[in-house]
């Protein structure tokens, strides 16, 4: 997201001070007004300040999860390299018991 610059905080609009003439505003509905302006720009900054702080969590979140993906795709990869070498071992103890087995029942 861009970062934008605001011209005016809060604040500045409520200090805000112009001239008076003869045929201008009724002053209590601008200053009504203004107050409604400064309430709203103030929840909008809030707003922005909570988006950053969220985008920021889930920039952080995403990278726990893509390196939780990684870790678990390495312990399975061990996990099946661990599951492969315990298969072949039984297979050879396998292998060798029929050895014993067979080999003994043929020689007769």
């Amino acid at each position: 997201m861009s970062e934008t610059t605001l011209k005016l905080s809060a604040k500045d609009i409520f200090e805000k001070e112009f001239e008076k003439s003869i045929r201008g505003f009724k002053p209590i509905e601008v200053d009504s007004f203004l107050d409604d302006v400064i309430s709203d720009y103030q929840k909008m900054a809030d707003m922005n300040n909570n988006l950053k702080r969220l985008e920021e969590e889930n920039a952080r979140l995403k990278k726990e999860v893509e390196d939780l993906r990684i870790r678990l795709a390495t312990n399975s990869r061990s996990q099946d390299n661990q599951s492969q070498n315990h298969q072949i071992d039984i297979l050879k103890r396998l292998s060798n018991l029929e050895k014993k087995v067979f080999g003994q029942s043929k020689v007769n």
